[in-house]
């Protein structure tokens, strides 16, 4: 009884390869996940990058928004494909909740960039040097769980790199903690408490808005 219901559990995956052989999907929104997945992580790295020179004598903050726009033009066409393709690889709304979510990843770049100069941050500590670096390796297993997209009959490599980026996403929380446990304890000026408070917790959002872009690609790698 056990093994029959587990081969009928099974089957679907077999039957849904070769549906796809027969009737090819749309492979075009692959190219877009993919250009996007590789925006996130030019993002993150300009980023990382900006963090360790918050002067920004490379103009690092205009390098992401400049980034960000460009990912903003892969929504429009992926959303334009959308409504035109007529055999999209996924639920036409689980390609917009991805896409959507990727384009999270660079907003939130975009505004950890911008509040640096805000909040006039003029130094950092080696925590928010550690959160940037954890985002950086999110983004990356992020855009390799994306590339795995074309191969879901076997979504072994996919679901494992999602894996990967909910453990970066758990160490960056272990990081936050121990970092606002050192900054409430040892920060005598608060304006500076304020800052640093606020730039970790946009640091740490990053690595959870991998996280979340991650779970939509598991979501697809199983369907």
């Amino acid at each position: 009884m056990t093994s029959s219901f587990v081969s009928e559990r099974r089957s679907p995956r077999p039957l849904r390869s070769v549906l796809r052989r027969l009737v090819p999907r749309d492979g075009r929104f692959y190219a877009l996940f993919d250009r996007h997945a590789g925006l996130c992580v030019e993002g993150v790295t300009a980023l990382a990058k900006l963090l360790s020179d918050v002067r920004d004598p490379d103009g690092r903050v205009r390098e992401i928004e400049a980034i960000e726009k460009r990912a903003d033009t892969v929504v429009d066409e992926t959303l334009a494909l959308i409504s035109r393709s007529l055999l999209p690889p996924f639920p036409r709304r689980s390609i917009h909740a991805l896409i959507n979510r990727l384009d999270d990843v660079l907003d939130l770049t975009e505004d950890v960039a911008q509040s640096l100069h805000l909040y006039h941050v003029t130094t950092l500590t080696p925590d928010a040097h550690r959160l940037a670096d954890l985002a950086v390796q999110g983004a990356n297993k992020l855009r390799l769980a994306v590339a795995q997209l074309q191969s879901v009959d076997d979504p072994r490599a996919a679901l494992a790199l999602c894996q990967e980026v909910n453990g970066i996403e758990a160490e960056a929380d272990h990081v936050m903690r121990s970092a606002m446990s050192k900054l409430f304890r040892d920060e005598p000026d608060t304006r500076q408490l304020v800052k640093l408070r606020a730039i970790y917790e946009l640091l740490e959002q990053l690595t959870d808005t991998c996280k979340h872009a991650a779970a939509e690609v598991q979501a697809l790698a199983v369907r």
